[in-house]
């Protein structure tokens, strides 16, 4: 007897708070979905499922013709608040603390004016929340840690709970490796455009095989024979109270015969254990212009604030993008905010003497 063809899985049934409708109503937004040949190719996850209360890593994968003026965001429901959203392709998602199912919608959006806001692709990634014993968590699991060593250069290590004897390395842009030590270092190849990879190890050892994930942003690299399009002048001014927080002065100058549409800055925090976090804004909202240059050029200032300073943040580093009249991608980077380097904690041997 030939056996029945097997059924693919049934969609799992989205709740009615976590719909685009409904997220855009409790946004108090006009949902208008649009016609695009931009694509989200995919959802990744730094870990399979997680513990009520952990934090898991999110980071959508897009393709297609990028549209201009698109912002990448997340939206999902909030605990407190009908949605919350956060802007960017990466999200650290910290689970509610009853297990579940929830659901976490990925968009690029595009601004109509007023409170239109278009859809121009989405897609919902579902995430299993559980029930974690003592040992269950994210501190018997494998993690992987990543440092950037340069604009393309990353190190890799794995942090096992379990003695591990062989470690498979794929670094998400076809190229992968084997090694017998928890480290690994990989170059990627430059790209006009910022990108992110993803990256998975796997350990094993006789107690066990775990797998863990990382999500790396490769910086776009300039080419190296073409003209300035936009030239940057940056003037840093050390706060004067406790509450102004950094504020650096900026110039941009476009030469004659050019002309720049700027459409957002990409803000990237850096923690130091080389964590990065990255929020995208239109970019009047960060820059203050003070004085139009013409063709794009301007004068204004940026300012950081103390609250999205916190004491393990070393480095603030902003992303001014746009477009020029071809329609090429035109950026300009500085660092917004700088920490200085904790300083060690002084040896039993160099502390005063008790009085």
């Amino acid at each position: 007897m030939r056996a029945a063809p097997s059924q693919p899985p049934a969609p799992e049934r989205i709740p009615p708070a976590a719909t685009g409708e409904a997220l855009s109503a409790a946004l108090n937004e006009e949902r208008v979905v649009l016609t695009s040949t931009a694509v989200i190719e995919g959802i990744d996850t730094d870990r399979p499922w997680v513990c009520a209360g952990e934090r898991m890593t999110l980071s959508a994968r897009v393709g297609g013709t990028a549209e201009p003026d698109a912002v990448p965001r997340w939206v999902w429901p909030g605990a407190e608040t009908g949605a919350e959203l956060q802007p960017g392709t990466r999200l650290p998602w910290r689970a509610p603390a009853t297990p579940g199912r929830y659901f976490v919608r990925f968009q690029l959006c595009k601004d109509l004016g007023g409170r239109r806001v278009g859809v121009l692709a989405e897609q919902v990634a579902s995430i299993d929340v559980r029930a974690c014993g003592q040992d269950e968590g994210q501190a018997r699991a494998l993690r992987l840690e990543a440092a950037q060593q340069g604009p393309t250069a990353f190190a890799f290590r794995a942090v096992s709970p379990y003695p591990a004897t062989a470690y498979t390395w794929d670094f998400g842009d076809g190229r992968s490796t084997a090694t017998t030590e928890p480290t690994a270092s990989h170059v990627y190849a430059g790209e006009p455009e910022a990108r992110v990879h993803t990256v998975r190890v796997s350990a094993r050892g006789a107690a066990a095989e775990q797998t863990a994930t990382a999500f790396v942003q490769v910086r776009g690299q300039p080419v190296s024979d073409a003209p300035p399009r936009a030239s940057l002048q940056l003037e840093r001014e050390a706060p004067r109270t406790s509450d102004e927080g950094w504020r650096s002065k900026v110039q941009v100058d476009v030469p004659e015969g050019g002309a720049v549409t700027w459409e957002r800055v990409e803000r990237l925090t850096v923690t130091w254990d080389d964590q990065v976090d990255s929020r995208t804004r239109a970019w009047r909202e960060v820059i203050t212009v003070e004085e139009d240059l013409g063709r794009g050029g301007f004068r204004g200032h940026v300012t950081v604030l103390p609250s999205d300073v916190r004491p393990e943040v070393k480095q603030v580093i902003d992303s001014l993008h746009g477009r020029d009249a071809t329609g090429a991608e035109v950026s300009l980077s500085w660092s917004a905010y700088k920490a200085e380097p904790p300083r060690p904690a002084p040896r039993a041997s160099e502390r005063p003497p008790a009085k």
